[in-house]
């Protein structure tokens, strides 16, 4: 060997590898795959990246919204329903109540031979356990009224000396607090209204004799009727407390007896100088609180009435002594579930829509996942992991952002409900319902998630390269969508849009489902549409200045995603359009027949008809309704005459350029022209006939009429019947033995009118408000609904806000990219941001116009089908919501420039070197 062998030998020997050491193999993990570093330590991994973590928690808490919101905004409407029908009526009559009416027995004593007067055992058991009853079933403890009629007759006579005066007799707990006392005196007995002191010649300190019996008089107060009555009194207008509406006199006055125990000795003692039974009406009710009354509460109010009824042996049926008698809280409680069962009909497929579109940007979350972990994806996929192991590993980095987003996403859905819903009060199962909901709704995100992320994770490993696209992408399958839009149309043709269920407004689920129908195939269809004209806008576009250029680059480069993002941001402009329009039609056509009904904003209606004053012309005008008036001869068919001002008339009657082919102030021009050869000019308001009468009698007077207008609709309209409107100077006194009424219309408030009239001593029989005429509680299902769906699109549209910016994120490498590659080939950062906000604007410009073309025509075909009371005109009037299209024009200009804002400044913050890697 020799001495340059044995060197080589050498270094090879020290050069190579030491022999394998045999070593013992690593123990497997006994939780398998669960347990491994990548599955254990995934609930914390996603805290490293902050956008994937916002992107679940904005995704889960736009699924929590959706999905608790529709519990919640059942329960804020019943209880604002609850709320607006309690308004309406008198503050009692919602208080639970037991009516005894029972009569004093009258016996002979044989031994000295005289009548004895004794409470029946019933009324006096009643009078020591009713309100023990009412205390022991949870109910508060009970105010008592009395009442009698005396031998049948509801108005007994007093006599004072030689003046005879009918009187009605009445006892209340706390009655004397509301009444103005005018003279008091110490002592018991009764007091008496001003008007019956000054008939009768009475005064503090003096007796009348009221069914032979005497009674002191102890005080005088104001006649209820000479001024607002107190809301004390409301429920007891059958007393005859307010001016009778028909005769125009002063109702009889009102006895207020100081205690019950007089109004008793007063009671037997008639009883016995009648020597005949004699009735009287015993009340007790319990005053409830009704500030923030639920439907929930309602109904356990109902019940602890119920068990009173137990106690004392009594049935709703049984102790009733008259409908005026009885508690409303029953009659409200089914009107609200009835609003209720409304509301949920197209309510929940609404939420069930929202949820599902949610879930679709819970599903982007997944696929953002992906794209953000794609080096992992990627390594743990060579390492042979499979697409349910990444759905694990998803899943588990996941779950807690969607339980923060969840619960945040319950939160803001209870905030929303309560600041912009029907009401602010919740019932107290309410959030516990809506959260359940949000549960299942996070369970459900979380499992798509998953899916998502593992099929997307494995896509990106195992992507097929030449595959040919497949036959069901070319088939327009929204064309199916389109047909069934137009089938549900014609479904709807033949059905009721809107029915009335025992006096509540009830929506058609076609009138939901069509028009969304209708939305969602049209949109799609847009977008396959749009799809062929992207390729000939990039050739276009060559010439174009670069921002310009550059945006229709990037749209057209991916014009699939282009194109269905802007569906997507389509879809919500379109149902606000769609719910505006047909809840602004709805609200503003029942306005205009409450309007129309009251002929202004407020009327008062009165017998009395007072000079025209500066301080009146001021708030209203003054109307002379002619009822039972006749056409032609006093044979003729029925019609209202209304003699009216022209001067005044216009300034402040309701009136819709819809209701006749001329203005109003053309139309009062012409009625106020001077008769000639005796006829009076007329407006004739008939839709029945063509017909133009030429004479009206009025009373015992026949006037010649000259028709110069027939208008469809005018205010004042209250019943069916043809209405025949003059100038009041024109008619004169030619209406001697008519029915005649003084109505004054306002555009301002009832209590701005009522002071101006009781100053002129006008005596005011009936107030017309639109809140009192308008029955709104039996239209809230319908404007509630549509205030719900266009709720819900706003959701949407912040859904698909939420795609938008994932769109950006997904693509925010490839825009690195290319702004740095533009940047070397001189492009500035203004006209970078300048390209961002063209493309941002196209998009959502584009979108905001197609949406509200869709909208628009959605409308058209359903707005003339929603008339919600056809007893009254006038029809529906289409009513453009511009409020909604201002707004949703804003909202795209504000998420357009803060949208590629955000691209803007991502794309210049990202270091080139980092997105131009190859691998990266």
């Amino acid at each position: 060997m020799t001495i340059l062998e044995f060197a080589e030998q050498r270094v090879r020997s020290r050069t190579s590898a030491p022999p394998p050491v045999r070593t013992r193999p690593p123990r497997r993990s006994r939780g398998g795959t669960f347990l491994l570093p990548p599955w254990r330590r995934a609930p914390l991994m996603a805290f490293r990246h902050p956008a994937v973590i916002l992107a679940v928690v904005a995704a889960a808490a736009i699924l929590a919204c959706a999905t608790s919101s529709a519990s919640l905004f059942l329960s804020s409407s019943s209880s604002e329903a609850m709320r607006r029908i309690l308004a309406a009526s008198c503050p009692d009559a919602p208080y639970p109540t037991v009516n005894i009416s029972q009569a004093a027995k009258i016996r002979i004593d044989a031994s000295r031979g005289v009548r004895v007067v004794e409470k029946l055992p019933d009324l006096a058991r009643a009078e020591r356990n009713v309100p023990r009853a009412m205390t022991g079933s949870g109910l508060p403890a009970p105010i008592r009224t009395i009442q009698t009629p005396i031998s049948g007759q509801g108005i007994p006579p007093a006599i004072h000396g030689q003046t005879r005066q009918p009187i009605r007799m009445f006892y209340g707990d706390g009655a004397l607090d509301h009444v103005d006392t005018m003279s008091r005196i110490s002592g018991n007995g009764m007091m008496i209204s001003s008007a019956g002191a000054e008939i009768l010649s009475v005064r503090p300190g003096d007796s009348i004799t009221l069914a032979g019996v005497p009674v002191r008089i102890v005080g005088v107060y104001k006649n209820l009727f000479a001024a607002p009555l107190p809301s004390y009194w409301c429920s007891y207008t059958d007393l005859g407390i307010v001016p009778c509406p028909t005769c125009g006199a002063d109702p009889p006055p009102l006895g207020i007896f100081t205690d019950p125990g007089t109004f008793d000795q007063f009671f037997l003692r008639v009883a016995q100088a009648a020597g005949t039974d004699a009735r009287v009406d015993y009340r007790w009710l319990a005053p409830i609180d009704t500030d923030g009354l639920t439907l929930t509460r309602a109904r356990a109010v109902l019940r602890e009435q119920r068990e009173t009824y137990r106690r004392l042996g009594l049935t709703p049926a049984n102790q009733v002594i008259g409908s005026s008698n009885q508690s409303l809280l029953p009659k409200m409680t089914d009107q609200v579930t009835h609003i209720r069962d409304g509301l949920r009909g197209p309510v929940v497929p609404i939420a069930l829509g929202g949820a599902l579109l949610a879930l679709l940007l819970v599903g982007a979350a997944g696929s953002y996942w992906a794209d953000r972990r794609a080096r992992e994806v990627r390594l743990l996929s060579s390492r042979g992991v499979g697409p349910g192991g990444l759905a694990l590993k998803a899943a588990l980095e996941l779950t807690l952002p969607a339980v923060v987003g969840t619960v945040l996403g319950w939160l803001l859905a209870r905030w929303l409900v309560a600041t912009l819903g029907p009401g602010s009060v919740l019932d107290p199962s309410a959030p516990g319902d809506a959260a359940l909901t949000a549960a299942l709704g996070l369970a459900a995100g979380v499992l798509l998630l998953a899916l998502v992320a593992g099929l997307r994770a494995r896509n990106a490993t195992e992507r097929p390269v030449g595959a040919r696209r497949s036959w069901a992408a070319i088939v327009p399958w929204e064309v199916l969508i389109i047909v069934a839009a137009g089938l549900s149309f014609l479904r709807l043709r033949g059905e009721r849009a809107v029915v009335l269920d025992g006096g509540v407004a009830q929506v058609n689920l076609l009138l939901m489902a069509a028009p969304l129908l209708f939305l969602l195939g049209t949109a799609v269809l847009t977008v396959r549409l749009l799809t062929t004209v992207l390729r000939p806008l990039r050739r276009h576009s060559q010439r174009w200045p670069v921002p310009l250029y550059l945006a229709v680059s990037r749209i057209t480069s991916a014009p699939v995603v282009a194109v269905t993002l802007l569906a997507a941001l389509a879809m919500p402009v379109a149902m606000v359009v769609y719910s505006a329009g047909i809840t602004k039609t709805s609200q503003y056509t029942v306005d205009a027949k409450t309007g129309v009904f009251i002929g202004g904003r407020a009327s008062i209606v009165s017998v009395d008809r007072i000079r025209r004053t500066p301080a009146l012309d001021r708030v209203a005008t003054m109307v002379d309704r002619y009822e039972r008036a006749h056409l032609g001869s006093a044979t003729g068919p029925e019609v209202t005459v209304l003699a009216v001002d022209p001067d005044t008339l216009p300034r402040f009657a309701f009136w819709d350029d819809r209701f006749a082919d001329r203005s109003l102030d053309d139309l009062m021009s012409r009625l106020a022209a001077p008769p000639r050869n005796g006829t009076v000019p007329a407006l004739f308001i008939d839709d029945a006939s063509g017909a133009r009468p030429t004479s009206v009698r009025i009373g015992d007077s026949t006037v010649p009429l000259r028709v110069v207008g027939t208008p469809r609709v005018f205010p004042g309209d209250h019943s069916p019947d043809p209405m025949v409107v003059v100038s009041a100077a024109a008619l004169g006194d030619r209406n001697a033995g008519a029915s005649r009424f003084t109505e004054y219309w306002s555009d301002r408030d009832a209590g701005t009118l009522s002071t101006v009239l009781t100053r002129s001593k006008v005596r005011i029989l009936v107030t017309y408000t639109q809140q009192k005429v308008q029955d709104v509680a039996n239209f809230l299902a319908v404007t509630w609904s549509f205030g719900y769906l266009e709720a819900l699109a706003a959701l949407v549209g912040l859904i698909t806000i939420g795609g938008l910016l994932l769109y950006l994120e997904t693509r925010a490498r490839s825009r690195a990219a290319s702004f740095a590659l533009s940047q070397r080939m001189g492009l500035s950062r203004r006209g970078h941001l300048l390209s961002m906000l063209t493309e941002m604007g196209m998009v959502l410009g584009a979108a905001s116009v197609v949406g509200a073309a869709l909208g628009w025509l959605a409308v058209l075909p359903v707005y003339g089908r929603i008339d919600l009371d056809t007893s009254r005109p006038p029809g529906p009037l289409l009513t453009v919501p511009v409020t909604a299209l201002a707004g949703a024009a804003l909202a795209a200009c504000l998420v357009a420039v803060a949208a590629a804002g955000y691209a803007h400044h991502s794309a210049g913050r990202t270091d080139p070197s980092e997105v131009l890697r190859l691998g990266e």
